[in-house]
């Protein structure tokens, strides 16, 4: 068994603890609300964790009630004179694999320094520099991916994101439902498991294209950067219609689209799909529906929650499913994958 293949197809159990971990931390961060005075929430990150970030945004704007932003630490640790100002006093929300990431360190320290921000960060690297220098620490060991590709990782930072989001927002169903979907994780991986198999070993594509909306949009284009990377081959992100307006020339006969959905419209979206189809490209649907309405390969029924976003948790699993089979017909070791490093240090 490959390392990567135990942290994939476990990972209901990390996002148990993670769970049990974060309901024993409601009262501490509770606290650390009311004392903290901060007047907005930024959530920034590197890479897929700042494409998770975009996603924690949305959800937080969409439950109302205060200022919230996302920017790559890239662009914080270079361009900090331009956001100064609206940093000023605000609550970082930052989550990193290594907790040892230059950009990270330094866009936290910056905006500390000179914009008076407190900073959240979540990593499963215990005792990290990015721990140090933040007023709250999650550490989790149990969420850390061994190999180079972020599974698990990815999974139980989107779920603390949005435990965060549940507790600042007083959001108690989405709390449960979190909880729930920890639960239902390893039913669903096991129900699904054979049928992403066999999509990630189905044929000739050689490039994906992921398209999502709302508050999976962001958690979509992570999953685009963790196929990429595991199965070593090109993937894009769009919007979902607005695929016609940016990528839609790349679609052909050695394309899987992997489409997420939207349960509030079927019209437009069907249109779109079987234009999709007739470039050839192969389907998967990610959808409310337990029927294939879409005529897709594969149509993998997503939970119905009442938060729209915690149907990310399993929708994150199945992208990672689909790409690790794929690097395992294509002959690649899923546990090397593209060779990047752990984390990047400048």
């Amino acid at each position: 068994m490959y390392r990567i293949e135990d942290e994939l197809f476990s990972q209901h159990i990390s996002l148990r603890q993670t769970c049990a971990y974060l309901q024993g931390e409601e009262n501490n961060i509770k606290d650390f609300f009311a004392l903290s005075g901060f007047f907005s929430v930024t959530f920034t990150g590197c890479g897929l964790m700042f494409a998770l970030c975009r996603s924690a945004e949305l959800s937080l704007k969409l439950r109302g009630g205060l200022t919230t932003m996302s920017y790559a630490s890239g662009d914080l640790m270079l361009n900090m004179d331009y956001y100064r100002d609206m940093l000023n006093g605000t609550l970082l929300i930052v989550p990193s694999r290594s907790g040892q990431t230059t950009e990270v360190l330094s866009a936290v320290q910056k905006a500390r320094a000179e914009a008076g921000a407190q900073a959240i960060c979540i990593c499963p690297q215990a005792g990290s520099r990015l721990a140090d220098i933040s007023d709250f620490a999650f550490e989790m060991p149990w969420i850390l991916d061994e190999t180079v590709c972020t599974t698990r990782t990815a999974s139980n930072v989107y779920l603390t994101n949005l435990y965060i989001i549940g507790l600042l927002s007083g959001d108690l169903v989405l709390l449960d439902e979190l909880r729930q979907a920890a639960t239902n994780q390893e039913e669903f991986i096991n129900l699904y498991r054979a049928e992403l198999e066999g999509i990630g070993q189905s044929g000739t594509w050689n490039k994906i294209i992921v398209v999502a909306d709302g508050e999976l949009a962001g958690l979509a284009q992570a999953g685009a950067i963790v196929t990429g990377r595991m199965c070593k081959i090109p993937t894009f992100y769009s919007n979902i219609m607005d695929i016609r307006h940016s990528m839609v020339s790349l679609i052909d006969e050695n394309t899987l689209v992997i489409v997420v959905v939207s349960p509030l419209d079927n019209t437009y979206q069907k249109e779109l799909l079987h234009e999709i189809r007739c470039r050839g490209a192969q389907i998967v649907t990610m959808s409310s529906n337990k029927e294939n309405v879409f005529g897709a390969e594969l149509n993998v029924p997503l939970p119905k929650y009442a938060n729209y976003a915690v149907r990310g948790i399993p929708l994150l699993f199945s992208m990672q499913a689909i790409a690790f089979n794929k690097a395992i017909a294509d002959g690649i070791d899923p546990d090397k994958a593209d060779g990047s490093p752990l984390w990047v240090k400048l």
